[in-house]
């Protein structure tokens, strides 16, 4: 049996699924008492989550935290630590991870505290936990979508959080990716058409995709549309055949495409 941990500065989400029984999918969320370390929230998530109640051979940790992407050719692991060190300047000693995203030719450099790694092991086993970015599935997703349109280029920006994620795809090729704390709706817009301009991107012609939870998505691509004539929403319902994990209440999009991302 699995778990699937999305881990995020607000919340914790929980999920229990295997693709052979998916009919048994279960999901909660739980949220972090900003003034505890993540050590006691788990501890409070274990005591009133009865999902965590159950037993778990694999626990597949989802990191909602910035990535660095590196072209796939030039990536050497023993030099993945001190690349995204040069890149995000973090403070202390992160963990270092990296995930392989061989449908766009790149690998995502990503951290966590030592201090949440080991609370997340402490708990649920040292041997059983797995990181992957949260990014990692949605741009493998992303991959998959806009493919033998006119123009190869294509524009994916998934609003969650605080935060927009914005990835500029070329056929296989992944052109840049960034994230960006936002605020306001002309947050999104600045940093997607800012990109968009810098890259020479008629935005006339190029496709925009926009993912995320009905509340964000929704008003990002209304306000898009005064600038750019073919801008879509992302609808993980239709995408994925109204599979259970899609249509149910609150999923986060980047975790359903982690779960269900091999049948894309």
């Amino acid at each position: 049996m699995s778990l699937y941990i999305r881990l995020s500065d607000t919340d914790l989400c929980f999920a229990r699924y295997e693709a052979s029984a998916p009919s048994d999918f279960q999901y909660t969320s739980f949220h972090l008492a900003p003034q505890a370390s993540l050590t006691l929230n788990l501890r409070s998530a274990m005591q009133q989550v009865a999902l965590l109640h159950e037993g778990f051979d694999r626990v597949e940790v989802l990191a909602a935290v910035p990535v660095t992407p590196v072209p796939l050719a030039d990536f050497q692991e023993e030099d993945a630590a001190a690349f995204y060190r040069f890149c995000f300047e973090p403070e202390g000693n992160p963990r270092v991870f990296y995930d392989t995203v061989p449908s766009v030719n790149a690998v995502f450099l990503f951290a966590l505290p030592e201090s949440v790694c080991h609370a997340l092991e402490e708990t649920f086993g040292e041997g059983n936990v797995r990181y992957t970015a949260s990014l990692t599935p949605v741009v493998q997703t992303f991959a998959t979508k806009g493919l033998g349109v006119a123009d190869p280029r294509r524009i994916f920006v998934y609003v969650h959080d605080d935060r927009a994620e914005i990835a500029v795809l070329e056929a296989g090729r992944l052109l840049i990716q960034n994230s960006f704390t936002v605020q306001s709706l002309t947050d999104v817009s600045y940093y997607t058409f800012n990109m968009a301009r810098h890259l020479a991107i008629d935005v006339s012609a190029t496709p925009v995709f926009v993912a995320g939870p009905s509340l964000l998505r929704e008003p990002v691509v209304s306000e898009f549309r005064q600038y750019a004539a073919k801008v879509f929403p992302i609808l993980p319902a239709a995408d994925f055949n109204r599979h259970v994990v899609a249509t149910t209440d609150g999923v986060p999009y980047d975790l359903v495409c982690a779960l269900l991302r091999r049948r894309v």
